[in-house]
């Protein structure tokens, strides 16, 4: 049966969602007569949208049947999701223990189009505490958040991002050159964690250190957010050095294996 129309919806991306869905529930590949008898589309149009599905990577066809059947594309889809919520559940109890032991602002933080965004945080005791909101944006060269992220980048990522990517000075501290960012994530890597000296906003100081998944990818970073007056800097390596314990402890309940020399 058909998925009811959606209005408005361009009608080539409605066909190649029907096409997706024909696959749901089905235990064994598809051949072309079969899914253009189940969307109701002429074998044309079907193979067209298939062989754009097949480019994209959304489909896989088997060389000897000339079938189709859904490719692991479908699962990087899902497993985001999936492991964003799996992300903040693990680490909603350490951002609590950092809030209570700092009586300061601690938050969780991903990587999204070349940006930070907060998912998760709580609030500490101080009167002074900074509170973002959850689901707030930032940039990645001047936060602790995202220093930490790009720090642990695979070379690939990290060229990416960095391609046409505009250094924002937001402060007079703000890194605006790809040699002064460098020269910083070698210390983060060196470190651990990451240092955010009044460079976003200039009477905030954060440390931030990265979260990895099983695959030793970095799936975001936890963050303590101080008002300026409230960390000094000989207390940097104290505080990053929390961040730091908090982000391995939850990257192993999260499949990551520290690798011992």
């Amino acid at each position: 049966m058909k998925a009811r129309k959606i209005s408005n919806l361009p009608q080539t991306v409605e066909r190649a969602l029907d096409i997706l869905e024909t696959f749901v529930g089905s235990k064994s590949p598809l051949g072309i007569t079969e899914i253009s008898q189940r969307v109701e589309l002429n074998k044309s149009t079907t193979y067209r949208i298939l062989q754009a599905l097949l480019k994209r990577g959304y489909v896989h066809q088997d060389s000897k049947t000339n079938k189709y059947q859904l490719s692991h594309m479908i699962l990087r889809i899902s497993g985001t999701i999936l492991n964003e919520n799996k992300l903040r559940e693990v680490t909603r109890g350490y951002l609590i223990e950092l809030s209570q032991k700092t009586y300061q602002t601690a938050q969780l933080s991903i990587l999204e189009n070349k940006e930070i965004v907060i998912i998760d945080q709580t609030e500490g005791k101080d009167i002074l505490r900074l509170a973002l909101k959850v689901g707030q944006r930032g940039p990645l060269h001047c936060t602790a958040s995202g220093k930490a992220i790009l720090a642990f980048l695979n070379r690939d990522e990290f060229k990416n991002i960095l391609h046409n990517y505009s250094f924002i000075a937001l402060t007079p501290k703000t890194i605006t050159s790809i040699k002064l960012l460098n020269d910083q994530l070698r210390k983060i890597r060196e470190n651990g964690y990451s240092f955010c000296n009044g460079e976003y906003h200039k009477d905030v100081r954060a440390v931030g250190a990265p979260i990895f998944g099983m695959e030793r990818n970095v799936l975001g970073s936890i963050v303590l957010t101080l008002p300026y007056i409230r960390m000094k800097l000989t207390e940097v390596a104290g505080y990053g050095e929390l961040v730091k314990k908090a982000g391995l402890e939850i990257s192993e309940k999260l499949g990551y294996r520290v690798v011992k020399e």
